[in-house]
């Protein structure tokens, strides 16, 4: 019996590592820029069949990248399509230039928003902050595709210039120690796999302008940079830690070597006061003692790690501080200390002691997402006062054996202890003792005393938006979907609210009353307000869950109809404005999957054509949406659909537009109701 036992434990435990390692399969092919995107839906799809969503485990995460994949590299699959737009850009300039045609300035465009926090949410993303030398009202945050942006008045407003960058995400910033005119900026999104860098770019003038230096890539290489250091005694000397290894400038980045290759760095330090000594983690530990010219692995005793992050803190310059996020499920794996300056190491709080502080809540859960959102700080003045970041900040005084939650990410807004869940960057000032800064993906977050927090992302142009909508007789009235921050309302063009949380998605304000409107979250999960936007609540979903992107609309003659997409069948309901909204299915459209887009034509709403994703993908309803049959012959098969446009006063005038890197299929135009089509992508 004793043997049968052990021999069922020795098979569980057999069993339960096999299945932990598989679990997070799609989190490793998501991350490998050759593996295909079909082989990482495949996976991903696999680990969630039969399990109930959670939050805070990295499901929202991929649903975003998926969005943006999917159709840039149907039907290949090869993530590595999406590289081509940089390169697509240069080629654009250099034509521009050989054809004698300067670059022009008069386009008369203005930003209106949101710039300021809409409701004290949030604005976008924020992978860093980094500081001025010697003045504590200059600071530089860093975000994943909106540039690199200054503050000289402590966060109150926020300026960029770098708009014009080919890769405009940006993952650290190294600034000269006393002559701040000179910085490096490392280029790309070292948290996501959709915006690759093209190496460190540095400025002499202070931002103003940046050149490439002797580390350049193509974006088509799939590299980032996670971590870029300067030394702060010799400042000629800088080390990148990246995706591909560890690279090393001795001549203020005119060129660099390989010094450690094929290992991925997540993150790294000098060791405070010696810069000789330095400290690189990411699913290993290595320390140099020659200031990053040779590296050493140093071993933890801590094993199936996702990622690492590190801190160290001047208070005691030998200790080095670790927090791990592990292998199986991306949550808590242990909080590493060293106190021989990164010999050893020994675990301070081990993951089975402790809540899970990589956790969507209280720590109560398990799991999380460190492969995206994973962060540490000490104090400098106090060695033994720690902050993580994951989901939300926690915080030990005793050198990591015991942490409390500091911030939360549920709570009203209005609450001094809320920050926007994701935390990516916890810096403690190195000018005002005391005071922290949080970059999260609701931009930048400051405390100076460790409960309170206020948002200063104002100025902050940096959401991400997914679609929008327009008042018919109001010019200054849009509502539009945000990731990360939610449905977000201006009613007079400048000033902005936002009134529903999540991602919000597609929108619309109703033509005949500036009161009614429609928003949705992902998944086609659909909210009405009545009050202009003051508040919403949930409305009866049509056939099961949609698309993480589901499109809604009004009908152009009777107001009180609405058609949604993002399910297989398009749905119409007749009575938007009851107090339950009750749905219809209706027919199918040709072509695989879920409706990608659909258009009513506003002189005929019984012709509505939509929009599929594969082969036959476009389809013709004259009755209201009741049928469809199929009018994509003459179209392209080998890039994916994204949207359907009919004229205002023609019924057979529709336009459809396809994603992918061609410039030869892009617009098709058919005036005959898509009995032909005609490509009109010259010139694009």
């Amino acid at each position: 019996m004793l043997k049968k036992r052990l021999l069922l434990s020795t098979l569980f435990l057999i069993l339960a590592t096999f299945f932990s390692a598989r679990a997070q399969e799609w989190v490793d092919l998501m991350l490998d820029p050759n593996a295909n995107f079909y082989d990482v839906q495949a996976a991903f799809n696999a680990h969630w069949e039969n399990r109930p969503i959670e939050k805070g485990k990295g499901y929202k995460q991929y649903k975003r990248w998926e969005e943006i994949m999917a159709p840039r590299v149907y039907p290949s699959g090869n993530k590595q399509l999406v590289s081509q737009t940089y390169q697509n850009y240069l080629q654009w300039e250099q034509d521009l230039a050989n054809a004698g045609i300067p670059k022009t300035s008069t386009g008369n465009w203005s930003i209106i928003g949101p710039t300021s926090k809409p409701g004290n949410g949030g604005n976008g993303r924020v992978n860093f902050v980094r500081f001025h030398p010697t003045d504590a009202q200059t600071m530089w945050v860093g975000t994943p595709d909106g540039g690199l942006w200054k503050t000289t008045n402590g966060g109150t407003a926020w300026t960029t210039n770098t708009d014009q960058l080919g890769v405009i995400g940006c993952s650290d910033l190294a600034i000269h120690p006393t002559n701040p005119q000179i910085m490096y900026l490392a280029t790309g999104d070292h948290n996501a796999m959709d915006c690759n860098s093209i190496g460190v770019l540095k400025s002499t003038d202070g931002g103003n302008t940046w050149n490439t230096t002797g580390l350049t890539w193509t974006v088509n290489q799939g590299r980032h940079i996670s971590r870029l250091l300067i030394n702060p005694s010799n400042p000629d000397i800088l080390i990148a830690f990246t995706t591909s290894g560890i690279f090393r400038t001795t001549n203020a980045g005119s060129t660099w070597s390989t010094v450690l290759n094929n290992v991925t760095i997540n993150d790294a330090e000098f060791k405070p006061g010696d810069p000789q000594t330095v400290y690189a983690c990411g699913t290993s530990i290595r320390r140099s003692t020659d200031g990053g010219a040779t590296w050493s692995q140093i071993t933890s005793g801590v094993t199936g790690v996702r990622r690492m992050a590190m801190a160290v803190s001047p208070a005691n310059p030998a200790y080095v501080y670790i927090l791990v996020a592990r292998s199986s499920d991306n949550g808590y794996g242990g909080l590493l200390r060293s106190t021989d300056s990164g010999a050893t190491f020994t675990n301070r709080m081990p993951a089975s002691s402790t809540n899970n502080i990589l956790g969507w809540e209280n720590g109560a859960d398990s799991g999380g997402q460190g492969w995206f959102d994973l962060c540490i700080a000490v104090n400098p003045a106090n060695a033994e006062e720690v902050l993580t970041g994951g989901i939300n900040i926690w915080r030990s005084t005793n050198g990591g054996t015991s942490f409390t939650r500091l911030t939360r990410w549920e709570v009203a807004q209005s609450q001094t202890n809320y920050v926007h869940a994701d935390i990516h960057d916890i810096v403690y000032s190195p000018h005002t003792a005391g005071t922290i800064f949080s970059g999260n993906d609701g931009g930048i977050f400051k405390s100076t005393n460790t409960t309170a927090w206020s948002n200063i992302s104002n100025n902050l142009a940096i959401s991400q938006q997914y679609r929008l909508g327009l008042s018919a007789s109001d010019a200054n009235r849009i509502i539009a979907g945000h990731q990360d921050n939610g449905t977000n309302l201006t009613t007079n063009g400048t000033a902005w609210n936002s009134p529903l949380g999540g991602d919000g998605m597609d929108c619309f304000i109703d033509r005949t009353n500036n009161n009614f409107m429609i928003t949705s979250l992902y998944y086609g999960d659909f909210y009405r307000s009545t009050n202009g936007g003051g508040s919403f609540s949930n409305i009866a979903d049509p056939s099961g869950q949609g698309e993480w992107v589901s499109p809604v609309k009004q009908d152009p003659t009777a107001a009180t109809t609405v058609y949604a997409g993002g399910r297989t069948a398009l749905n119409r309901t007749t009575n938007i404005t009851a107090g339950t909204v009750a749905w219809t299915n209706l027919g199918t459209p040709t072509g695989s999957g879920s409706i990608v887009e659909f258009a009513i034509a506003p002189s005929n709403n019984q012709v509505i054509y939509a929009v599929k994703s594969g082969t036959n993908a476009i389809s013709k309803s004259t009755n209201g949406g009741t049928s469809f049959t199929a009018v994509s012959t003459g179209l392209p098969t080998n890039v994916a659909p994204t949207w359907v446009a009919v004229s205002n006063t023609n019924p057979d005038v529709v336009f459809v537009t396809y994603s992918g890197y061609g410039s030869t299929s892009k617009v098709f135009k058919s005036t005959n109701g898509g009995g032909a089509w005609t490509n009109i992508s010259s010139g694009l």
